[in-house]
């Protein structure tokens, strides 16, 4: 994603400023970073919310569905106001199809859609408050707990290719407007990758990658594409979220800020090198 998909302070996602990185001198804080759902766990499962927390900045991208069903993800550039609050603009980015060769960043296009402020009771719970397309609504969301949780220290570590859990958001930098989070619990990372369709609406896959051997650095797995309940239905029904295999992904690290992307999805396939989008220097760490 990168500099289109942090719309607010840079262009990660679309529309916005420029890119810029900000250095932070403040003292380690709580790290909110990683993938979070509805709470009470698994009462709404079947959409999710992705934190990539650096400083005073939380870039969340949130996966859910439109109108029709079908999946929709949105963008929210979260700067931290009082206490454990965090608020901004919500997103949502159009761009070139995820098979398109070159990736054209130029054609990646947001549009504000509303507003969004995530406000944390603990490190492991909060609420998600939002007006989408003039719909207001409100979230209880905990993490999403699917292994041994790591601990996550903004500015813990300057030398980002030492990380050896690779938990972040990650990118191709020559590509800015696609991105992938990757939340790594133990042995296994759970992606979700928010790109484009072929008629340059928004797109999301996910896939459970775990590796062949533990400390090969090499993770695969099957790419789901999901349709689900649109994002305002009281109450989100799981049960009628459908999941559908659409191809495979394989992550291969060659150190802890440096991979490639290899995937088949919907009969396309492509590799893409990417590394850790570091928004607020020097980004955060897991372990």
């Amino acid at each position: 994603v990168a500099s289109a998909l942090l719309p607010q302070m840079s262009s990660v996602a679309g529309g916005g400023d420029d890119h810029v990185v900000i250095p932070y001198n403040g003292p380690p804080a709580t790290n909110y970073g990683g993938l979070w759902w509805n709470a009470p766990a698994g009462s709404e499962a079947g959409w999710s919310i992705n934190f990539a927390h650096q400083g005073d900045v939380i870039f969340a991208t949130w996966f859910t569905y439109d109108n029709t069903g079908t999946a929709w993800w949105l963008s929210l550039t979260a700067r931290k106001t009082l206490g454990g609050a965090y608020s901004g603009t919500v997103y949502q980015t159009n761009g070139p199809a995820f098979s398109a060769d070159p990736f054209n960043p130029n054609s990646v296009i947001g549009t504000a859609v509303g507003s969004g402020t995530l406000t944390f009771s603990d490190e492991n719970n909060g609420t998600f408050d939002y007006t989408v397309n003039d719909i207001t609504q409100t979230k209880t969301i905990t993490r999403e707990v699917f292994g041994p949780l790591p601990t996550c220290v903004f500015g813990a570590q300057d030398n980002l290719a030492a990380a050896t859990n690779y938990q972040d958001l990650w990118w191709n930098p020559a590509e800015s407007g696609w991105g992938i989070n990757l939340t790594q619990q133990g042995n296994t990372i759970f992606a979700t990758w928010f790109t484009y369709n072929q008629n340059g609406k928004p797109l999301w896959l996910t896939v459970t990658a775990t590796p062949p051997t533990p400390q090969s650095g090499i993770y695969a797995g099957t790419l789901y594409q999901t349709s689900g309940p649109a994002y305002y239905t009281v109450p989100f029904n799981p049960a009628n979220v459908v999941q559908m295999p659409v191809g495979a992904a394989t992550f291969t690290f060659a150190n802890g800020n440096s991979a490639t992307f290899a995937y088949t999805a919907f009969g396309v396939s492509q590799s893409k090198t990417i590394t850790r989008e570091v928004f607020q220097s020097p980004g955060t760490v897991c372990q």
